[in-house]
């Protein structure tokens, strides 16, 4: 037996032969769909949908002779119909679906790129729309002090969703690693658990990332350190500490979600979930007489890894805090007014010296 399969009498029985045969085809077809993360399933169905709605309004015909494989002409008409709500980025992930799809039944599918029509369209999308992605606002030391001044410190929700929030902040974690999309998928091997934050009692506490955005088969694990600041609101140190005295009396095991939500009057405790995080978060954000529509769970990440880079802290350090496999954290360089004026103005400082020639060049 192994991980569930097993050879069974009933399985070597030919009476029961074809009934193990399906279930096997079965359990095929749920391993088979394992292949893509769930965000990811989750927008490919979205785009084949979109692409269902499409055929269905302008081609019926083809939802009874079959939807694919589609034609370049069909594909491009289906971007420009999207674009009206897509942006570029999403009508490529759209294709990218589509293709899933044609993949699975049998058919070929040429890449995007090597389709003319495609291409043209998408490259005139590009063109007559941009690519350019609205990015949220960063979160600062100084807005998380702000909601130090509207948050019950002693209740049970707000020390977990400091606790989270600190953690964010100062862990440059993404919200999937601090909450789960809803109270019933929480994934011990995917979410952070009591178990995974490590303190001994001095400055620092280590937590343990089995699972993210670029860790999806466990191939390694990811170490990120929480440092005290002894005596100062915004400690992820002493805010973990609080949340750990919780979870000792309610007597919770290591396997349990690290941040946990009370709901309701019945004190239901469950998983802290990504509209809790974020709801919680605009609200006080809101409170604190800033735009909550520029700020989303992302702001946290965002907004630690801004932080570093204010600090002229080595960008290397800032991406391997983050564990980024690419460079997309540069993106995060919101350099200050000051740090822009540097430059020029040792330029202009040299000239006032007298420095007028490039040196020497060497051959």
């Amino acid at each position: 037996a192994r991980r569930g399969l097993t050879v069974t009498s009933s399985t070597r029985s030919h009476q029961n032969r074809d009934e193990d045969r399906r279930n096997l085809t079965k359990r095929t077809a749920r391993v088979q769909q394992q292949m893509h993360s769930k965000n990811t399933r989750a927008t490919y169905k979205s785009g084949v949908l979109q692409y269902m709605i499409f055929v269905g309004w302008f081609y019926p015909m083809l939802c009874v002779n079959g939807f694919v494989p589609p034609t370049d002409e069909l594909l491009a008409e289906f971007l420009v119909f999207q674009s009206a709500t897509c942006c570029v980025g999403t009508l490529k992930v759209y294709i990218y679906a589509i293709r899933n799809v044609c993949k699975s039944l049998g058919f070929e599918f040429k890449s995007w790129a090597e389709r003319y029509h495609v291409y043209s369209t998408m490259m005139g999308l590009k063109r007559m729309f941009g690519a350019e992605t609205v990015q949220k606002l960063a979160v600062t030391p100084h807005m998380l002090l702000q909601f130090v001044c509207f948050m019950g410190a002693s209740s049970f929700n707000m020390v977990m969703l400091w606790g989270a929030f600190l953690v964010a902040f100062f862990g440059l974690f993404r919200k999937d690693n601090i909450t789960v999309g809803k109270a019933s998928a929480f994934n011990p091997r995917a979410n952070l658990t009591l178990g995974d934050f490590l303190d001994d009692g001095g400055d620092v506490i280590w937590v343990k990332v089995q699972h993210s955005k670029v860790i999806q088969f466990r191939e390694r694990f990811h170490w990120v350190p929480l440092v005290s600041i002894p005596g100062h609101p915004l400690c992820p140190v002493m805010a973990v500490r609080k949340v750990l005295a919780l979870h000792e009396q309610l007597g919770s095991s290591p396997d349990v979600p690290m941040f946990l939500w009370r709901r309701g009057l019945g004190n239901k405790v469950g998983p802290m979930t990504h509209s809790i995080f974020v709801g919680e978060f605009k609200r006080l954000v809101a409170r604190c007489g800033y735009d909550w529509r520029q700020y989303a769970g992302h702001s946290f990440r965002r907004g630690g890894a801004t932080f570093c880079f204010n600090l002229k802290v080595c960008p290397d350090l800032i991406k391997m805090l983050g564990d980024w496999k690419s460079d997309a954290y540069l993106l995060y360089d919101e350099t200050t007014e000051a740090r822009r004026l540097e430059l020029p103005r040792a330029m202009v400082q040299a000239i006032s010296d007298g420095i007028l020639h490039h040196g020497k060049r060497m051959v």
